[in-house]
């Protein structure tokens, strides 16, 4: 069961407040269209009562499908009305409008910006993950300091379409950050002292580019990917990082998935194909209320230039922001023997920043991953075009034994490393260097 205010604190422990037109990942299997010509209420207690996980008996007479939803279903359930759905779908495929960042305000310090979008206007702006905001204007003559987390939306909202905004950092730099229409992307490489992201083609679509800002310290041989959530392009964008990768002739890894919320099923599967060494093997089961069964297999990848070889040394860094899809990814990697529960790094959170977890009222969480290991399907009426997004099923590794809901993983109970981190993210990325030092002992 839940409530708003629980929803509203899980799109905060996974995404923070977006800043455009997305929606919190979770883990979750594309569309299943189901209706026939009955009320908008029939049809979805209708799909509840036979879909949903956990179940509810609870008396849903004269509530709305969004009130139910908000008071008897778990926090993953939501109900979409059709414009929200079709909203849903055209962000979760990569085409976004806004800004591209996530933030959360902070008394006495600001605006903490805790995700940037790749390829979104906030990240052709030059502003990253950590950053700290203090004002903005959107002409010299109206500057705002942010007080409050409102100040900051108020100004973000003045912003017209193709507008711009300039907002202050705490040093005193300026981001200039553009409000329009745009196409994520969810990964990026850094090796060989270069840095490779993925940019707006001129042909339409994402192309792979080379820019300036490596990271001087990774080990010889030692390449590091980011992948931020498994949706759109992120699958077919891996997979030409994994032949760049192939051709700078890397032997080692660090996939990071901090804050990776997870995402959909089948893009999380085609990526776990880049480690399976070609071979078909399953990826995650999942289990209805039923007992019923069903395997989801890894991406059967026979091009061995888009394949991360099983010689290749993996470490992956976590936090308690990496759930859902990053962690099924992980435990599919660790049972097919492509990564070690040692050379899985989690964030150890300072004291401040855990105070302030729990100041905001979010889940106080260290050292471990979120611990996700439910499956949500949406189904549409196809007479309406709403949509509810259920929890279905529980997931389980490829050992069919083991699930970590509720559980995550932990230094304690599986032997991953941890790695002390000042906040979530930093601009410096000091818990970074501290897992490569690390890395270089072993």
């Amino acid at each position: 069961m839940k409530g708003n205010v629980a929803k509203k604190i899980l799109s905060v422990i996974l995404a923070l407040a977006v800043i455009a037109a997305s929606f919190t990942a979770g883990f979750f299997i594309r569309g299943c269209s189901r209706g026939r010509a009955v009320s908008s209420y029939e049809w979805g207690i209708d799909v509840i009562r036979k879909n949903y996980y956990f179940g509810d008996e609870a008396d849903f007479a004269g509530m709305s499908l969004g009130s139910i939803a908000d008071r008897y279903l778990d926090r993953y359930s939501e109900y979409y009305t059709a414009e929200e759905y079709q909203a849903a779908l055209k962000s979760n495929s990569g085409s976004k409008s806004g800004f591209g960042l996530s933030y959360s305000f902070v008394d006495g310090r600001g605006v903490y910006t805790a995700s940037v979008i790749g390829n979104s206007p906030a990240y052709n702006g030059g502003l990253r993950a950590g950053e700290w905001l203090t004002s903005g204007y959107i002409s010299e003559n109206s500057t705002v300091e942010f007080k409050s987390s409102a100040d900051f939306q108020k100004l973000l909202s003045g912003v017209p379409d193709g507008g711009e905004v300039n907002l202050v950092s705490e040093s005193g730099k300026v981001y200039t950050v553009g409000r329009s229409e745009y196409t994520a992307s969810y990964t990026y490489l850094c090796a060989g002292g270069s840095r490779w992201i993925f940019t707006d083609a001129a042909s339409g679509g994402l192309a792979l580019k080379e820019v300036a800002g490596e990271i001087s310290y990774l080990p010889e041989g030692c390449a590091y990917i980011r992948l931020s959530q498994f949706y759109g392009s992120a699958a077919e964008e891996f997979f030409v990082l994994a032949e760049k990768f192939n051709a700078l002739n890397c032997t080692s890894l660090i996939l990071d998935l901090r804050s990776n919320g997870g995402g959909y099923v089948s893009v999380m599967q085609d990526i776990a194909g880049a480690f399976a060494d070609g071979g078909q093997q399953l990826a995650m089961l999942s289990r209805d209320k039923g007992g019923r069964e069903e395997k989801y297999y890894c991406k059967k990848v026979s091009d061995r230039s888009k394949r991360i070889s099983k010689d290749t040394r993996v470490y992956v860094l976590a936090n308690s922001g990496t759930a859902s899809a990053s962690e099924a990814l992980i435990g599919a990697m660790i049972c097919y023997g492509a990564l070690e529960y040692e050379n899985v790094f989690l964030s150890d959170y300072s004291k401040e920043y855990l105070d302030w977890l729990g100041s905001s009222g979010q889940d106080v969480k260290t050292a471990s991953t979120y611990g996700k290991g439910i499956m949500q399907s949406t189904f549409v009426n196809s007479f309406t075009g709403e949509a509810l997004k259920l929890t279905t099923a529980k997931i389980f590794w490829p050992d069919k034994q083991t699930c970590i809901h509720d559980i995550g993983l932990t230094v304690k109970d599986n032997g991953c490393t941890a790695v002390a981190a000042q906040w979530q993210h930093t601009l410096a990325d000091e818990e970074l260097r501290s897992a490569v030092e690390i890395i270089k002992t072993r």
